[in-house]
């Protein structure tokens, strides 16, 4: 990847994340909150714009473990930004594209740091998600005995 390549995903990255600033505050945020305005396809769509920073990554071979830290870090983008309200705020603290673009200049200057260190992030968010489903299971198990108990 290129200086010019590395400068214009940093420029699309703070379009899409901080460009405007809210008068009289530090708080940043892009077109990528705005689109989520559009119900049910602004989300979605900067998703896809957001997918250039994965496709980025992968013409730089990009191990899977930093084109995963990246596509979560998307898909928590689209999937909490497509809640109501919530889904804003969300997007203007997130900030997953300069997340992205953080990363692929990482990759770019030290590719070995960034796989092991994007590495141990998805194994932390998947165990997470695991503990999230057992925590889940058993609360619908529990949820199950109780109107047992109560039908019986």
């Amino acid at each position: 990847m290129s200086n010019k390549e590395t400068d214009n995903t940093k420029k699309l990255a703070e379009l899409l994340d901080s460009k405007f600033r809210i008068p009289n505050t530090n708080i940043r945020f892009g077109i990528d909150p705005i689109l989520g305005l559009i119900p049910g396809a602004g989300d979605w769509l900067a998703g896809v714009i957001s997918l250039y920073f994965l496709i980025q990554a992968v013409m730089m071979g990009g191990r899977a473990s930093v084109l995963g830290r990246m596509f979560i870090n998307i898909l928590l983008d689209v999937l909490i930004g497509s809640i109501p309200i919530l889904g804003e705020v969300f997007d203007i603290y997130w900030k997953a594209n300069l997340r992205n673009a953080e990363l692929l200049k990482e990759l770019k200057e030290n590719p070995e740091q960034t796989t092991t260190e994007s590495r141990l992030w998805v194994w932390f968010v998947f165990v997470q998600f695991v503990v999230i489903i057992i925590a889940v299971l058993l609360l619908i198990s529990w949820l199950i005995a109780e109107l047992i108990g109560a039908i019986l």
